[in-house]
């Protein structure tokens, strides 16, 4: 997993991920996402290249779109993961 900002101004920063949603990569997107959204900063996270999440990835994703976070150009499965609430 690669996360880095491709957009920063001093009121929005946008991430792009690349790789599969993870494990220890988990808790260092939230961070990411947390730290910006603390600076009253629009995040938003640009998912194009996200080949999977796993399911901790799914429920922290989804914690962060209920703090306001958006999710950009994510893939068919990536969407049917975030949507699919009754797997959790």
């Amino acid at each position: 997993m690669r996360i880095s900002p491709t957009r920063e101004t001093t009121d929005a920063v946008t991430f792009k991920l690349e790789g599969a949603l993870m494990g220890d990569w988990v808790p260092l997107l939230e961070r990411a996402c947390v730290r910006q959204l603390y600076q009253r900063k629009t995040v938003e996270l640009d998912f194009e290249h996200v080949s999977f999440i796993d399911r901790e990835g799914v429920v922290a994703v989804r914690e962060l779109i209920a703090r306001g976070v958006a999710i950009l150009r994510p893939s068919p499965l990536v969407r049917d993961l975030l949507d699919e609430r009754d797997q959790l």
